[in-house]
């Protein structure tokens, strides 16, 4: 049996979700330290968009690289602490700005997935991957980041079980699964209390079979 895996739909659906979520942010409140991470929430935001932007340059080409990530010149850290980043929200636009960066760079990646051939392939660290791959992993990071920075706020977050139990599928072969997809994604990342800090890292090779 291969189990559903996701789509560029899927992927919008979380987009919009975390555009909901980051609208209800105070302007002021984006320097919280973001929850369970060393980065505040602005840098969290910020990584993020980093995130759906690469994904999306390693598959957009007709010849992507097959060994690394697109080389480009990543921006200094914008204060001590923080990564280098390839796009980041001035902060003076706030949480109306982070939206729309949310929404374009987001945007870009659902694009991409939904219209690369079925036999292009992208690199990533934990293997070739496909346009369901990097929908998936486009969905974990969003919904993982969103989370952090929401629960800094003291606001719940999560996305829907079956978009969760799709990624779960996708990326995380041979994690334990109950009846909520969502907790399973949360445990399987270290983001809960039985698992904060413990090791663990995605599969997003291109598989046979994504049975269950």
């Amino acid at each position: 049996m291969t189990a559903p895996v996701p789509t560029s739909a899927n992927l919008r659906t979380v987009v919009n979700d975390l555009m909901d979520a980051f609208a209800t942010i105070p302007d002021d409140a984006w320097d919280r330290p973001a929850h369970g991470l060393d980065w505040d929430c602005r840098d969290t935001a910020a990584h993020l968009l980093d995130d759906f932007g690469a994904y999306a340059l390693q598959l957009s080409g007709s010849t992507p690289p097959m060994n690394e990530y697109l080389r480009l010149d990543e921006g200094p850290p914008r204060r001590e602490g923080s990564l280098p980043m390839m796009f980041w929200p001035e902060p003076d636009g706030g949480s109306l700005l982070i939206t729309e960066c949310v929404d374009a760079l987001g945007g870009l990646l659902v694009a991409v997935t939904a219209t690369a051939p079925s036999n292009r392939r992208g690199w990533h660290p934990s293997g070739l991957s496909d346009a369901s791959g990097f929908a998936a992993m486009g969905i974990v990071e969003g919904a993982l980041h969103g989370w952090d920075i929401m629960t800094a706020q003291n606001a719940d977050f999560s996305i829907d079980q079956e978009i969760a139990a799709r990624a779960l599928n996708r990326l995380f072969p041979g994690v334990r699964r109950t009846a909520d997809p969502w907790d399973d994604l949360l445990a399987a990342t270290g983001r809960t209390p039985q698992t904060r800090g413990q090791y663990w890292r995605w599969d997003s090779t291109v598989r046979d079979d994504y049975g269950l």
